[in-house]
């Protein structure tokens, strides 16, 4: 089989990155919400990192097991670590930061699928398939998930300089991406599935990386806990298939933006994935006409096709804990099988592309605004309340009228600690109008023989925060409270 390592023939710059300048303009003009994103939910939990007193306390924290008992010192605590104590609690410059990554991930994208195919066609296929795909658009909204965008930076420019046969790089992003997300793992799968596809004489030398995983494996496990119950317990059963299924549907975008056009009947959303899963066999089939090829089958796109199972596989060993950002990286082939499409026979791949936007777009689209949305729901709680604690810092605030969906995304999070304050509770009977999975609310209440004595003696104020306009309501509170 032909070797795709060789130096692509030279192409005027426009060609070359043309498809990713365009795809970064429409990164920023179509997802410009994920920009004015707030911090929400669990955003809060890693803003409680630092600072640390010394070095050994810094390392301590950059390299350490965090949330859920993962190491990720890049994407996670760095990440939040670091741009908090440059730029304080201000989520745009975390924005920004997953803007670039996501910007540098186009380029790879666009560069590493025309290595693929020789096609600058299919390149620009490729780069605005991954971009506008629904389950992508959460990482440019979420900064918890950073690391969804940044782990996938790091597998694409690895693969990148293996295609350009610098193996002593490639071998330098890999064992730093192994410090973004534990997926990186599945790596050394990657390259060796593409030597087996285009260049088996390179097959071997792709057998010392996973050295690399194993070893990471075998400290991730004796370092961080592993979970024998919840979300994040392993379960190998036969559950994988329908995990696997699962995924698939949210990939495809009909099942997304069937979420939002909920007046729909489901049976045209179930129908249209049907014709999308077509759509994608039908350029598994399609023939690269390059010479040196499989006359059977398209190995760029069954190489798409094993990208998808790969970084999605240890996912499937989750099946209580199936998200829709987790698909960031494995998606990426899914835009390749597309791209083979176009590069192998026009006709046919363009229209499954444009079929596949039809669906994907209108589903990103409303997935940004959703996070959106959630994000200005925390913010307008958050701000409100600060606004009243600043104004009176030596009072407690006890807050009232709260919903499930404040509560989630702006509260449960201990969002007024992250600023130094932590005498914000909710007042009493409060948490009746919360309905949360983890029956947080109750043990964030300020009980009521502690809560009404200090409103008696004026060092509390009760604020009533529903719908988000925070307003104080300590007087009518205490009017209505039970009496003894």
């Amino acid at each position: 089989m032909t070797s795709h390592i060789h130096p692509a023939p030279a192409l005027p710059w426009h060609l070359r990155f043309g498809p990713a300048i365009a795809a970064v303009l429409c990164l920023f003009t179509f997802y410009y919400r994920g920009l004015d994103c707030w911090f929400y939910q669990d955003d809060f939990g890693w803003l409680h990192l630092g600072p640390a007193k010394n070095f050994p306390e810094f390392l301590g924290m950059i390299f350490g097991p965090k949330a859920h008992g993962n190491l990720r010192p890049w994407s996670e605590n760095l990440y939040f670590y670091g741009l908090k104590a440059l730029f304080g609690i201000n989520p745009l410059p975390f924005r920004i930061v997953v803007f670039l990554t996501v910007a540098a991930n186009l380029f790879l994208i666009n560069a590493v699928t025309r290595r693929l195919t020789g096609s600058v066609p299919a390149g620009a296929a490729a780069t605005f398939c991954w971009l506008l795909n629904p389950c992508v658009a959460p990482s440019l909204c979420w900064t918890c998930i950073y690391n969804q965008s940044q782990s996938l930076c790091f597998i694409l420019l690895a693969f990148l300089f293996y295609l350009q046969g610098r193996e002593r790089a490639q071998w330098i992003v890999f064992l730093l991406g192994l410090g973004s997300l534990e997926t990186v793992v599945m790596y050394p799968l990657l390259v060796s599935t593409y030597a087996l596809l285009f260049d088996r004489s390179r097959f071997k030398r792709t057998l010392p990386l996973y050295a690399g995983s194993a070893a990471f494996t075998l400290i991730h496990f004796l370092v961080a806990p592993v979970y024998k119950t919840g979300p994040y317990a392993i379960q190998v059963d036969r559950r994988i298939l329908r995990t696997l299924w699962s995924y698939i549907e949210m990939a495809l975008a009909p099942e997304r933006i069937g979420h939002f056009l909920w007046s729909w009947p489901p049976w045209f959303f179930l129908a249209a994935t049907g014709v999308l899963c077509a759509a994608v066999l039908l350029a598994l089939l399609i023939r690269d006409p390059r010479p040196g090829l499989s006359r059977y089958f398209n190995p760029t796109a069954v190489f798409g096709a094993a990208w998808f199972v790969i970084l999605l596989g240890p996912l499937l060993l989750l099946p209580d804990h199936v998200m829709d950002y987790a698909l960031t990286g494995p998606v990426v082939g899914l835009a390749f099988i597309i791209g083979a499409a176009v590069s192998a026979r026009k006709a046919i791949g363009i229209p499954i592309a444009i079929l596949y936007l039809v669906f994907a777009a209108p589903a990103a689209w409303n997935v940004t605004r959703w996070h959106w949305e959630r994000s200005h729901l925390a913010r307008d709680l958050v701000q409100g309340v600060l606004r009243f604690k600043r104004a009176n810092p030596e009072k407690m605030m006890l807050l009232t009228g709260m919903d499930t969906d404040q509560f989630l995304v702006g509260f449960a999070d201990l969002p007024f600690q992250v600023h130094g304050y932590f005498d914000v509770w909710l007042a009493p009977g409060a948490e009746t109008k919360i309905q949360d999975a983890g029956h947080l609310a109750p043990l964030l209440v300020w009980k009521p023989e502690k809560s009404y004595p200090l409103l008696d003696s004026g060092q509390a104020m009760v604020l009533d925060v529903a719908g988000g306009n925070v307003r104080d309501v300590t007087a009518q509170y205490q009017a209505n409270r039970p009496k003894n």
